[in-house]
Parts: C-alpha cells; structure tokens; sequence
C-alpha cells in the first residue's frame, strides 16, 4: 500500500475571473497582482507551463513571497527541480520568515532526500507563531523521521498535527496505513484496532471516498470479520465511479474474499459495537454480485493508493 507522502501548501488559491483565453493581451496588463493570479489559476488547473509565464512575469512589478511560492511550486510540479529550489532560495533570502515557502521548500528538499536540511526548515516554520498551517509542517516533518526510521517522532509528529488540525484527513489516513503495514510485519491485532480507528476517523470529515472504505474493508478482513468487511468494500465499488483502476483493484479484492474467506461470518464482542454500520446495506443499490458481475467490463488497470 502505498503512503501518503508530503503535504503541499499553497499560501493564497485563488479562482480567478481573468480570462484565462487571451494570454499575449495578459501579459501586457502591468498589474502584478492580477498576473499573480492568473498564474495562480493555471497551476491550479494543472498547466505549469502557463503558471510559470505568469508568476514569472508577476514578479517583476509584485515581489511577495506568495509569487516565490506560487512559481517555485509550478516548476516544481513541472519537474523543473533546480529552476524550483533556485526560486525557493531566492524568496527565503528575501522573506526569512514566510512559514509557507520554509515548508515547501524543506518538502522540495525531502524529496530530494535531503531529510537533515528539510527538518531544519520544517522546525523553522513550526516556530513562526503566526503560522496558520502548522499541520502541514509537523505532518511533513513527522514523514521525515519516517523516512529515517524514526517512528517515535513519526508518530508524535502526526499527532501533533492532529491537535492542531483534528479534520486534517491526510494524517489520519497516513497513521491508519502506518498501523496496517506494521500488523502486515507483526501480525498483531493490536495493530489493526488502531488502523481502523484512524480510518474511521477519517471518514468523520469525508464523504464516499473510496480509498478509505477500501482500507476498512481489509482491516475488518484481517480482523476476520467478513461481513462489515463486504460492507465496506461495496462501499468502496459504489463510490469508486469515476476510478476504473479503483474498481478492479476493489473487484479483484471482494472475489478473492468470496471464493476463499479468511474465517466464518463471526462477530466477536470487541466487533459488535460496529454492525450498526449494516443497517440497511442489503437496500442501499445494487448487490455486491451485480456490482462484480458488471466489473468484468472493466478495463484493468494498476491502482496505487495516494
């Protein structure tokens, strides 16, 4: 399974009412704010090409450490990794102290493995008391101490993050994976309890989203409770509609657990505080084996969890 990585922050996103259509008329208006934030509006759309014409324009009559940000992020995105750190550095000289370009920067620098350096700039915006976003830095710093094999500081990282942000969903998922990969190397159920209530915290401040229901599925499978474990991976297919890769790594997982259950349907009493969950389920669309059988159309491709 796949983790969840670093957490990039933006300072300001804007949906800008500029028309993004008349580029070359664009670039003549001499008001950097308004460039800034058409370049805004294409790095928000995925067009990194564009971003950077803007913001680099921007910065000529609007020096703020949000261009910086915004423009060192777009070519980063657009794999540009020195021409990135090149504008990190430059807006750091210039504003020391913006708690958003020292987490971006030190997640640029993760990436690039330099985890020592990174934690400087993580622990550096951590310390700016008018931070907004301290979740994100802790978060990013505590998946550096994972990197480094430091799970003590991992975990009290995370959680930090969490008392911070209590809806900061990205934590909750990232502790739950935590929790599931150790009880794939352990083997103790122990693991698994946790793993679930970090997915099912998770699924406080989200609606449908099938990654997570897919999570839960497996958790109830290895608790050897099948049921609530079908429950939530048909969950999982029903919600998974725009994901073609999703649903055959979900349809793939629901076969094996129907040709070859774990254990028998056997809810123990830790478990039946939770079959609430089932109410219903039986009325709630389609059946598992109508939601398989219409798989078989799918086209199969590898999914990976964010």
């Amino acid at each position: 399974m796949k983790k969840n990585f670093f957490a990039l922050t933006l300072a300001i996103l804007i949906s800008s009412c500029a028309n993004p259509q008349s580029y070359e008329s664009d670039l003549r208006v001499g008001d950097g704010k308004y460039l800034y934030e058409m370049g805004i509006s294409y790095l928000n759309s995925g067009n990194n090409a564009m971003a950077i014409k803007y913001l680099e324009e921007a910065l000529k009559s609007y020096d703020k450490p949000e261009v910086y940000n915004a423009l060192a992020l777009a070519y980063q995105f657009a794999g540009e990794f020195a021409n990135a750190e090149d504008i990190f550095r430059l807006g750091i000289d210039k504003y020391p102290d913006y708690p958003e370009l020292l987490t971006n920067y030190g997640i640029l620098l993760a990436y690039q493995k330099k985890f020592n350096e990174a934690i400087k700039y993580f622990e550096k915006a951590i310390n700016n008391p008018t931070y907004s976003g301290k979740e994100k830095a802790y978060y990013n710093l505590g998946m550096v101490y994972l990197q480094l094999g430091k799970e003590d500081l991992f975990l009290s990282n995370l959680e930090k993050a969490l008392m911070f942000n209590s809806n900061f969903v990205n934590a909750y998922i990232t502790l739950g994976d935590y929790y599931l990969d150790k009880y794939n190397v352990v083997h103790n159920k122990e693991m698994l309890k946790k793993a679930r209530e970090y997915y099912s915290k998770a699924l406080n401040y989200v609606v449908n989203d099938p990654s997570i229901y897919f999570r839960l599925g497996k958790v109830y499978h290895e608790l050897g409770d099948d049921e609530l474990a079908k429950y939530y991976l048909e969950k999982a297919l029903k919600s998974a509609e725009n994901n073609t890769g999703l649903k055959e790594e979900i349809r793939k997982y629901l076969l094996e657990i129907l040709d070859k259950p774990k254990s028998k349907i056997n809810l123990n009493e830790e478990n039946k505080k939770h079959s609430n969950t089932l109410e219903d389920k039986n009325n709630d669309g389609d059946s598992i084996l109508s939601i398989l059988k219409k798989g078989e159309k799918w086209v199969k491709v590898k999914f990976t969890f964010r």
